[in-house]
């Protein structure tokens, strides 16, 4: 089975050939072996020839207030706290496919960090002068830490001191509302977004994201964990 992260490196850093596909082994979940650290120095490689396309090819610079200046800023921040999350995840949880979840997670967000950050420079923005509300672009401004599937700093707390099972129940349950969110940030700068990377970027982020959350609710059966997850609607 291909996770939606396999689905994201793919179609954000083109065909990096069949020999980087990681094989699948029994339970459904790509192994993390050799393939998944070919695919990561591919992308990496291509990274680094985005770096030169966005320079050449930025087009028109949209304004700081537009969706998708927005978006990318708020996305930035999202995908900070998930990596944070993950890191609790993989150091203290139990379960190797929710291990997996999270080993996925700090590589493929990390990845798309950097090409936001890329994006946004090309514009001659950044992360760091982001407006203090967020979500403006999507007309429901907020505070930062108010966007949609951000867990609290209590919620965070209890999952940095978790162990074990309940480590993966409530890193299952917290990811899949954060990427719940996520999903609706995406698919919201989709339809608000003029630029047609962001527009594929945000889209893309969305499925994936969808995708990932009923990986969540089938893996937590698979293992028997009482996790309480709604497929995303």
């Amino acid at each position: 089975m291909r996770t939606g992260s396999d689905e994201a490196t793919e179609e954000m850093t083109g065909d990096i050939g069949s020999s980087d596909a990681p094989e699948a082994h029994e339970g459904g979940r790509a192994s993390w072996g050799l393939g998944r650290f070919l695919a990561l120095g591919a992308a990496l490689l291509w990274l680094g020839f985005g770096i030169g396309y966005f320079v050449a090819n930025a087009g028109s610079v949209p304004d700081e207030n537009s969706a998708d200046v927005g978006y990318l800023q708020d996305m930035i921040t999202h995908h900070e706290q998930a990596l944070t999350m993950a890191q609790y995840g993989l150091a203290n949880g139990q379960s190797t496919e929710v291990m997996t979840f999270a080993r996925e997670i700090l590589l493929f967000q990390s990845y798309e960090i950097g090409l936001m950050e890329n994006k946004l420079n090309s514009w001659g923005y950044s992360r760091q002068n982001r407006p203090e509300t967020a979500m403006a672009w999507m007309g429901m401004g907020m505070p930062v830490e108010s966007m949609p599937g951000l867990a609290t700093d209590e919620q965070i707390d209890a999952l940095a001191t978790a162990e074990g099972l309940e480590s993966d129940v409530m890193f299952l349950e917290l990811m899949a509302a954060h990427h719940r969110g996520g999903a609706d940030m995406g698919l919201a700068a989709a339809d608000r977004a003029d630029d047609q990377w962001v527009v594929d970027l945000s889209r893309r982020q969305a499925r994936n994201q969808i995708i990932e959350i009923n990986e969540f609710i089938l893996a937590g059966e698979r293992a028997g964990l009482p996790i309480a997850i709604e497929p995303y609607s």
